[in-house]
């Protein structure tokens, strides 16, 4: 079972099919899943331009460090979006093998970056999802 904290990796339709999230999984940290209803927040490899654009308003750079995080480059966390999922399920093969979740240090800094001025809820098309990643099933 995936619960907060765990960090999965997944492809999500966002904003479309075609997009980059789509075509190769990105690392995923589960905010919470109560009664099915799971929310993610992204993570990111940090690229250079990054740096100087405004790509994302609200975001937490945490370096690689197997004590604290399953990232093996410095990563970028989204804290603008929030992706939300309600019927269906993910199988515990999607967690990261170097360690499936991240510290609570970390955790409470998204936290706390993510509700700095909120964020936007982005429900994902299920279908999608599963066609996508044969790990994620319908309950």
């Amino acid at each position: 079972m995936i619960n907060a904290r765990d960090v999965i990796r997944m492809k999500v339709p966002y904003p479309s099919i075609n997009s980059n999230l789509a075509v190769s999984a990105h690392m995923y940290i589960c905010k919470e899943n109560k009664n099915h209803k799971y929310e993610y927040i992204k993570c990111q490899t940090l690229k250079p331009y990054m740096l100087t654009g405004n790509q994302m308003q609200h975001y937490y750079d945490e370096l690689a460090d197997i004590s604290r995080n399953p990232f093996q480059r410095t990563t970028r966390i989204d804290c603008d979006k929030l992706f939300i999922t309600n019927t269906v399920k993910y199988a515990d093969a999607l967690k990261t093998t170097t360690r499936p979740d991240v510290c609570m240090d970390l955790y409470n800094a998204i936290l706390k970056e993510l509700n700095t001025d909120g964020y936007t809820n982005i429900n994902i098309d299920e279908n999608i999802l599963q066609n996508l990643n044969p790990l994620i099933t319908p309950i």
